[in-house]
């Protein structure tokens, strides 16, 4: 039998009030329309955003390759029948041109470039509407299931080139970690965000904390099994990233704010609101500290 391991957990455990936007029947309903957006980082500031998702539609959670070349994002691709499915697409920042890696009857999501392998990991929702944790060869187009008793996966990022944590879903949406060959998951705290990511620098994950207000960025050490908080984000915010020197990005509205580890609030780095990007959400960094990408809602 498998065995679900849990690290002690402060504060109660707080029920969600609504079910991830990751469903069959949430695709077919129709996804949010958003753009995708590139800007340059040089000597720490972002320079103006250029639109790099072509029509409308859901363009959403980018993420660099391991040399920053090309960004991987899922690509909502509508349907005969009126209904809409999710694929994953690479834009090639040198050539400015968009291929897809895969092309599935399932929806893939959240493309993330996979250590030691030239494969994206990625969420598929199968046609039995069950979320596990995929890898893709990039060269090929292969799938293989990860955690065959790992499930519903919303979001997730690698610890290491074995170990990945994940946003489940349930009663209350937990973050867990699994390690690849080894039969169930530890449990490591309850009611996070979505976003997900591995501090450069410590190894930690980092995440979002929702059992405070405002919502807060919280570490966790797989070594240990301690988590500390990191800092609060703007109120209703789950959506952040860090780059490789360690400072924290976020956005409010159309606003792109950075943050370092102990600074005492969040500085404006840029306002794209006419440059026509709407409400900022998912973020990423390439490993270079070069180059920014953003969601942005349509207009």
């Amino acid at each position: 039998m498998n065995q679900t391991r849990s690290w002690p957990i402060a504060g109660s455990l707080v029920a969600a009030v609504c079910v991830l936007a990751c469903s069959v029947n949430a695709v077919a309903q129709g996804l949010p329309t958003t753009d995708l957006w590139l800007a340059d980082i040089v000597d720490g500031v972002p320079g103006q955003p250029t639109k790099i998702s072509q029509g409308e539609g859901y363009n959403n959670q980018p993420h660099f390759s391991e040399d920053g070349s090309v960004i991987y994002y899922t690509r909502e691709i509508p349907g005969d029948d009126q209904t809409v499915q999710t694929d994953i697409a690479a834009y090639d920042i040198a050539t400015a041109v968009t291929r897809m890696v895969n092309h599935t009857p399932e929806s893939e999501y959240s493309p993330t470039p996979m250590p030691g392998r030239n494969a994206l990991s990625v969420i598929q929702m199968d046609l039995d509407q069950k979320q596990y944790l995929y890898a893709i060869d990039i060269a090929n187009g292969d799938m293989e299931v990860l955690f065959p008793d790992v499930e519903p996966v919303g979001y997730h990022a690698w610890i290491n080139d074995r170990e990945a944590a994940m946003f489940i879903l349930g009663d209350s949406f937990t973050l867990q970690t699994a390690i690849l060959g080894a039969p169930g998951a530890t449990v490591v705290a309850d009611n996070i965000g979505r976003s997900i990511r591995r501090h450069p620098r410590t190894g930690e994950v980092l995440f979002v904390d929702k059992n405070l207000e405002p919502w807060r960025i919280a570490a966790f050490d797989p070594d240990s099994g301690n988590t500390r908080s990191v800092m609060p984000l703007f109120p209703a915010n789950e959506d952040f990233t860090i780059d490789a020197n360690g400072m924290y990005w976020t956005g409010n509205g159309s606003s792109l704010y950075r943050r370092s580890p102990d600074g005492q609030r969040w500085e404006l780095m840029a306002d794209y609101g006419n440059a026509g990007v709407g409400r900022i959400t998912r973020l990423a960094i390439d490993p270079q500290g070069s180059r920014i990408a953003l969601v942005g809602d349509h207009p």
